[in-house]
């Protein structure tokens, strides 16, 4: 783990930046905004947000420009962070920043699939090449697998590509190739974490990333559930493997009748007990109400720098969530009081 003046630090500016993020105030302004411009032209002036959207001319934005850019504030983060850690705790900034780089990766391949690979050079990140071995620029300019490819290889996702290239005439199978760099991710923190000496610090992480990946999995067997009634031999598969529940707890959520059925069975795991302290308005917002919670009580109390600085990031993710949830509602005309149970506090 790192020394103690870097963990001092990760752990101020962490608390620090958490401090700056959107308050009910914020919200309640946000959601009384009548356009996109309104949103953008409040974001830039009042928020710390301010910073990514300088240059922008709010008056002329629209979702698809303000989602990105709104993003990169996410990535400045990460690397204001990253300056305090340590050789031994980079390996949780990398893995943050390898899930950004997974993020772009499923962004340009999704754009290949429907036929729309240009498109994708409107939203790249251009900030993350502060830290990033990939390049976003070559990114930018792929227009097919074979070009991915070209541009990823001798990086640690050239492997995972070269397994799921499309035979010709083919769809890319962009669900399964996401599990699976996103699997190699998790993987390479767990044994991280699992190989450290420290082993307070090993515990305290482990929980940490095998709640995560419980919250995550639980929520895939719901979304594949209600919207694909898939059966629990095609669920199986599409799970992270890793997290605390046991294995025969997941195959009774995956083999499961109803959604109504997987949360009765997780009333009495872990997660079914904090799932009834929440308040959320849909099941889709189950995921980032239980991330939202756990990380804010990680984020204050914890005295790891390691899980303050990932818990902060997700929470970051939630309230971009929030803000595209908010933007999304205002396009389509929604009242104030409708967007309002759109958001995970």
């Amino acid at each position: 783990m790192p020394s103690s003046k870097s963990s001092n630090a990760i752990l101020a500016k962490a608390r620090a930046m958490y401090g700056k993020c959107l308050s009910e105030k914020d919200y309640r302004q946000l959601l009384d905004c009548k356009t996109v411009s309104e949103i953008a032209a409040y974001l830039k002036a009042q928020t710390n947000y301010g910073f990514a959207l300088t240059g922008l001319d709010e008056n002329d934005v629209h979702r698809g420009q303000l989602e990105p850019i709104l993003r990169q504030n996410i990535y400045y983060d990460v690397f204001a962070l990253s300056r305090y850690a340590s050789d031994k705790s980079m390996v949780f900034a990398e893995f943050i920043i390898s899930n950004m780089e997974i993020q772009q990766i499923i962004r340009c391949l999704t754009l290949i699939n429907i036929g729309k690979p240009d498109e994708y050079i409107y939203s790249v990140p251009l900030s993350l090449d502060k830290f990033t071995k990939i390049s976003l620029e070559k990114l930018a300019n792929a227009r097919s697998y074979d070009d991915i490819l070209a541009v990823l290889k001798g990086s640690k996702y050239y492997s995972v590509l070269q397994k799921f290239k499309p035979r010709e005439g083919e769809r890319i199978n962009i669900s399964e190739l996401e599990l699976e760099l996103n699997s190699q991710n998790y993987a390479k923190i767990i044994e991280s974490v699992s190989g450290s000496r420290n082993k307070k610090d090993s515990r305290e992480l482990s929980d940490l990333f095998n709640s995560i990946l419980d919250v995550k999995n639980m929520a895939t067997i719901i979304r594949l559930k209600k919207y694909y009634k898939l059966p629990a031999e095609k669920i199986k598969p599409m799970l992270i493997p890793y997290g605390k529940l046991k294995p025969k707890t997941i195959d009774e959520f995956c083999k499961a009748d109803s959604v109504r059925e997987v949360f009765e069975l997780s009333r009495s795991t872990y997660l079914g007990k904090l799932m009834s302290k929440l308040q959320y308005n849909a099941q889709s917002q189950i995921t980032d109400a239980l991330l939202s919670m756990y990380c804010k009580h990680h984020l204050r109390l914890s005295s790891n720098p390691a899980i303050v600085m990932i818990s902060y990031i997700y929470l970051k993710e939630i309230e971009l969530h929030n803000i595209i949830n908010i933007i999304e509602g205002t396009r389509y005309g929604i009242s104030a009081d409708e967007k309002q149970r759109l958001l995970v506090r």
